[in-house]
């Protein structure tokens, strides 16, 4: 038994080891994802355009068009990763802060932001989505995109966007779910779970074991009404839903009462 258990340690990533120690939570998940991400933060751009079969654009347009953010307004980003639908914000001058968990993203976030976007005003924070270092009613909107699955509570996580955000404003979670038509449905299984798994490999084990991870949480997934319903639970009112891309991923939003 004494063997077994030496052997697995030794086989656990160092890059695990040294987030476990760095992350003073006690959540899990929270550290695999943050293991998980921390590698690949450059090519994670282009490889969400092969995961969205090139449809990452009109999914980001649809969260700020649903925000119908003001000019000037503040925007909190959750789970932010490398700061696209940030930067879009910023550039319709809004003021923006962006959370993600992983430090390497956030990184990669900041050099874009060096590159490509110098004048926009957003500002990074690493933290939890469940557990923000910020001040409540200061933001005019809150999202999140392509990451209710990655954290370890979707009730906390809408609580705390929910407490952020100014009276009237928006919740917006923009997420992949199950297309429902059995002839689309069918090639986006095999898509996802056949596909995508044999790509990551060609790229590195790492790639591959993200997009196993993306397949399986996928599969996993609360649908777009258990997510209304969770908003709905944490006082969030006008919960709305709406499916896009064949079924692929669903926008559910809803308002913090005055």
């Amino acid at each position: 038994m004494q063997e077994s258990t030496t052997k697995k340690i030794t086989n656990t990533p160092k890059k695990y080891l040294e987030l476990q120690r760095e992350l003073s939570s006690t959540d899990r998940k929270a550290k695999f994802v943050m293991y998980l991400f921390s590698e690949g933060s450059r090519e994670y751009d282009f490889l969400l355009k092969i995961l969205s079969m090139g449809r990452d654009v009109y999914w980001r347009n649809s969260i700020i068009e649903k925000a119908r953010a003001s000019a000037r307004g503040k925007v909190l980003d959750i789970a932010c990763g490398t700061g696209l639908v940030s930067y879009q914000f910023a550039s319709r001058g809004n003021t923006v802060v962006g959370i993600d968990v992983t430090r390497e993203m956030l990184a990669r976030a900041l050099a874009l932001r060096d590159n490509k976007y110098p004048k926009s005003d957003v500002n990074f924070i690493q933290a939890r989505a469940e557990n923000l270092p910020l001040r409540s009613e200061v933001f005019d909107c809150a999202t999140i995109s392509l990451a209710t699955r990655n954290v370890s509570s979707v009730s906390s996580t809408f609580q705390e966007m929910e407490r952020c955000v100014k009276a009237g404003g928006p919740v917006i979670s923009m997420d992949f779910t199950r297309p429902q038509g059995r002839n689309f449905g069918a090639f986006y299984n095999f898509y996802i779970f056949r596909i995508l798994p044999s790509l990551g490999m060609v790229i590195s084990r790492h790639w591959y074991g993200i997009f196993s991870y993306l397949a399986g949480s996928i599969k996993r997934s609360r649908t777009p009404e258990q997510l209304s319903q969770i908003m709905g639970q944490v006082g969030l009112k006008k919960v709305e839903v709406k499916r896009m891309t064949h079924g692929t991923t669903a926008l559910v939003s809803g308002y913090k009462t005055t």
